[in-house]
């Protein structure tokens, strides 16, 4: 997954999980939890710590630290050696510029024949409107009891993912207003023509109660399969070290470098 879209993506989670968060509610334990990872290079450790304050996901190539906080979001590029930084703010200005961009986009598209209106509208996401959640049975991972889930997005992509309810995710301690105009520019996006199919995404994710310990992906693309999956081998309740959420210390001698959303015209 590309750094820009990891990024987006963990911060359009987080928006989501204040949302959810919105309501009276008990805050759960941090959690760790260490899934083994395959995919067509082979298999790898990937390990996510979630605490209140931040989080931080990854493997021994990327990782990602979310400070709820300050609303800041640090890509790391072990490979490279390299990590770049983005605030929830900037993050913002580049979707509202995005979005003129799309809304230019979408007027251009009224004047094309439906047929290939129709075609650029699946290509740019309106084939997200075809996903079905379908439950499935129970099992067990890593000692979890979890229910199996279905999610098929036409004949595109499939994903079998395992949730358990048995874990919960602490709740972040921010100002939710730091994340309320990234939250609206999302929202205004997903209503977008181009990506009209997403809201269906939404509605059928509904569905999936629990926190995910094993999934697997079998996408079809351009002619190619690619399949990758993640199952947790261990999984951790209680109190993270500080030194887990330590930049100085897991990109030691790492070159800062511009993050890519901060360079998009």
């Amino acid at each position: 997954m590309e750094p820009m879209t990891r990024t987006f993506l963990i911060a359009a989670a987080c928006a989501v999980s204040l949302t959810a968060a919105s309501t009276p509610a008990a805050s759960a334990e941090d959690l760790t939890l260490v899934f083994k990872s395959t995919n067509k290079d082979g298999t790898s450790t990937t390990t996510s710590y979630y605490s209140s304050e931040k989080m931080r996901s990854g493997d021994a190539e990327h990782e990602t630290i979310l400070e709820y906080a300050v609303g800041k979001i640090t890509s790391i590029d072990h490979k490279k050696k390299e990590y770049s930084e983005i605030t929830l703010a900037e993050m913002d200005a580049a979707m509202k510029q995005a979005q003129a961009k799309m809304d230019q986009m979408a007027e251009q598209m009224k004047n094309m024949p439906p047929a290939v209106r129709e075609k650029m509208e699946a290509m740019m996401g309106g084939a997200a409107g075809s996903v079905t959640v379908t439950k499935g049975g129970a099992r067990e991972v890593a000692g979890y009891s979890c229910q199996d889930y279905t999610i098929a997005m036409g004949q595109t992509m499939t994903t079998k993912l395992c949730a358990t309810t048995a874990l919960a995710m602490p709740i972040p301690k921010v100002d939710a207003q730091k994340f309320a105009s990234f939250t609206t520019s999302a929202g205004m996006m997903a209503q977008n023509p181009m990506f009209k199919g997403l809201s269906k995404v939404a509605d059928e994710m509904k569905k999936i109660e629990g926190v995910t310990i094993a999934e697997s992906t079998s996408l079809k693309m351009m002619g190619r399969n690619i399949d990758n999956s993640k199952e947790a081998t261990e999984i951790k309740k209680g109190p993270i070290p500080a030194s887990a959420f330590d930049l100085a210390t897991i990109a030691k001698g790492y070159k800062k470098v511009p993050n890519p959303m901060t360079q998009m015209k």
